[in-house]
């Protein structure tokens, strides 16, 4: 055996221990967003515009994920609808859905953007984590076509989901999760057929994803932590701070508390709405959070984490 080869199986223990050393704690990022909104139409408008003003919204997500990575984040969630907004109804918000593929496809769209049709979204957000080396989690719209043969079938021969979408920092989809526990608002979506439990395997633990109104349900919120043992989760949500709920702050942070996990929340910012109230929430308590019923500022949050919490010595 030649002394280089010798030495490799030296070289990749030490490597992998330094790995699992480096991998007892990540660094980790929201952003609460004041997204730009469309003006209220019934109407669809043309692809163009719709692309428009998505970049628009991207244009900031995207500063805030380079600031994010430049201080050193792994990862940073960005809140539910802050890439196009919440003024539709179910004909205005086609032009701004695109086909979300499976993420078995092992699709990288910033280098291979036509693979599955038109996806500037998609394309943008894979080469902003490509190129910032971050896993990036944001909210996006999804469309799949159906027929008759489908009993559920809408009369426009097409299913609309809210949908969160992971890249990881190669640019590669690696989670695509549907919402499932709609708001009653959200009459431009459709129900998935059945609830989805997605998750996926990091440098720095088990991550699962939902969405809003998913926390407050069994199905998918109880079923990641207490069946599949995720020990962080990526939640983004668009929380408005009026009875009979909790302000999202003192919510999201016992949710962690009580379920036992980390749980990364961006919230879209809006006052009229009276949205905002994000953070990185740990079982011992809130990391970093922020609250601003009284400006129209963003705010990017960010804190080193346990990979798992459950192991951590100070675990409750």
């Amino acid at each position: 055996m030649l002394p280089s080869q010798a030495l490799l199986p030296a070289v990749v223990l030490a490597l992998t221990a330094l790995q699992a050393l480096a991998s007892d704690t990540f660094i980790a990022a929201v952003y609460e967003h004041a997204v730009i909104l469309p003006d209220p139409t019934e109407e669809p408008i043309s692809p163009d515009d719709a692309l428009a003003l998505m970049n628009k919204n991207m244009d900031v997500l995207e500063r805030a994920i380079k600031e994010a990575a430049q201080k050193g984040a792994h990862i940073i969630v960005t809140p539910e609808d802050g890439i196009y907004g919440w003024r539709f109804t179910r004909e205005s918000i086609y032009p701004y859905l695109e086909d979300i593929p499976d993420p078995v496809v092992n699709w990288i769209p910033c280098t291979d953007p036509s693979r599955f049709g038109p996806a500037p979204v998609q394309e943008r957000l894979s080469c902003m984590a490509r190129n910032n080396s971050i896993y990036v989690v944001a909210n996006i719209g999804d469309k799949k076509p159906c027929n008759s043969s489908d009993p559920k079938c809408p009369s426009d021969g097409r299913y609309h989901y809210n949908t969160d979408v992971v890249f990881d920092p190669q640019g590669k989809l690696v989670a695509r999760y549907h919402k499932y526990n709609l708001f009653r608002r959200e009459t431009q979506f459709n129900y998935p057929k059945e609830p989805e439990a997605v998750t996926f395997e990091t440098p720095f633990g088990k991550f699962g994803i939902f969405t809003c109104f998913d926390i407050l349900f069994y199905e998918p919120a109880v079923v990641l932590v207490s069946k599949l043992q995720v020990d962080t989760v990526l939640f983004p949500t668009a929380w408005m701070n009026v009875l009979p709920f909790l302000t999202a702050v003192e919510f999201h942070s016992a949710w962690a508390m009580g379920m036992r996990v980390n749980l990364l929340s961006a919230n879209t910012h809006n006052t009229i709405m009276a949205m905002t109230g994000s953070g990185l929430f740990t079982p011992e308590g809130p990391a970093a959070y922020h609250y601003d019923s009284a400006t129209e500022e963003g705010r990017l949050l960010l804190a080193e984490l346990s990979t798992h919490p459950r192991l951590s010595p100070t675990y409750p």
